[in-house]
């Protein structure tokens, strides 16, 4: 079973990269989270302002903390009206670490266990996610939570 070693987080990062450069995509920053919730490489793309480096972490960790990708607490904060006090309380309780808003996207080895999370902010929230997604998929890895 695969684990998220660096060279594997420096991958998905150029294949964010990639993915982005194939769509067009302004400036994106990456953040790779082991398991654990820690950073294991970061990257921003030159002419990037400079919070979208919090963002993608804070996208990547709330998916990590609640086991969910972003998107899934985006449309939580959107529909429901007890998880939007929610999101806001975990938010405030976690000095802001977690942006519900897709881009945040959990990495699944071969045996279906979660080894980090992929965060990707800079573009349209659903173009980082796609981007995210598809940099998962190429390491053939799985995206997501599991099913």
């Amino acid at each position: 079973m695969q684990t998220l070693c660096l060279t594997l987080a420096n991958e998905l990062i150029a294949g964010v990269f990639a993915e982005a450069a194939a769509r067009g995509l302004p400036p994106l920053a990456v953040a790779v989270l082991d398991d654990g919730g820690h950073l294991k490489a970061m990257q921003r793309q030159d002419g990037l302002s400079f919070l979208r480096a919090d963002i993608c972490q804070a996208k990547a960790w709330g998916a990590l903390a609640l086991g969910i990708d972003s998107r899934t607490l985006a449309q939580r904060y959107d529909n429901d009206r007890q998880q939007r006090g929610f999101i806001e309380a975990l938010g405030a309780m976690t000095g802001g670490r977690v942006v519900p808003l897709p881009g945040g996207v959990l990495i699944r080895n071969d045996g279906d266990q979660v080894i980090g999370a992929l965060g990707v902010a800079g573009g349209p929230s659903e173009q980082d996610e796609a981007c995210a997604i598809a940099a998962i998929e190429r390491l053939s890895l799985r995206a997501g939570a599991a099913t």
